[in-house]
């Protein structure tokens, strides 16, 4: 007698994907924009959706990654990292604020802002050079000249795991979160809800 192997739904089985309706491109107004998606799952098992829109009349393109995740709750992260392990996986949202406040260092998300997945290493990275792009363009004479060198010294320390630090993780809407192997070092508290 055969047995009946039972077999996995795919990614795009198992989440419902609506059906796409012509949608005008938001840069030149005469062109639809054409949508692909994919489903995507990651080595640590996290689904995510991967968007490219593309303009058929003018060269506007946009890529956005939408995390697949069942609990999105609003709230704020608070990583400690203590042991120089640069690897918990950072998920922001376009509404999520980065802080490192040992560095005195906040990013918060322009208008155009976009879906991030990187990981502590990767933040660290995008605030030293976005530091160093400061210190190219300030004057040695300027009040600030000396507050924006101890910064990038803070985060390179921490980048080379010589420094202890905090990752934060602001998100009111929600959508970011931290997903780090270590639950020790990892806090949320959820905003809560006014009465």
């Amino acid at each position: 007698m055969g047995k009946d192997w039972e077999t996995k739904p795919s990614l795009e089985e198992k989440y419902s994907l609506p059906e796409i309706q012509d949608i005008p491109c938001p840069s030149c107004t005469k062109g639809i924009l054409q949508i692909s998606r994919n489903v995507h799952t990651l080595p640590d098992g996290e689904d995510i959706l991967i968007l490219l829109m593309e303009c058929n009349a003018c060269s506007f393109r946009r890529n956005d990654i939408i995390p697949l995740r069942s609990a999105f709750a609003p709230g704020t992260y608070s990583l400690t990292i203590n042991d120089g392990d640069l690897t918990s996986k950072i998920f922001r949202s376009p509404t999520g604020v980065i802080e490192l406040p040992e560095a005195d260092f906040e990013i918060e998300p322009g208008a155009s802002a976009e879906y991030w997945i990187t990981n502590v290493e990767g933040i660290l990275k995008r605030m030293i050079q976005f530091t160093n792009v400061m210190l190219t363009h300030a004057s040695k004479d300027d009040a600030n000249y000396q507050k924006i060198e101890s910064t990038l010294e803070i985060l390179l320390n921490c980048l080379q795991g010589t420094s202890p630090f905090h990752l934060i993780l602001r998100d009111t809407i929600g959508g970011s979160y931290i997903a780090s192997t270590k639950t020790d070092n990892l806090q949320f508290e959820p905003i809560k809800n006014k009465e």
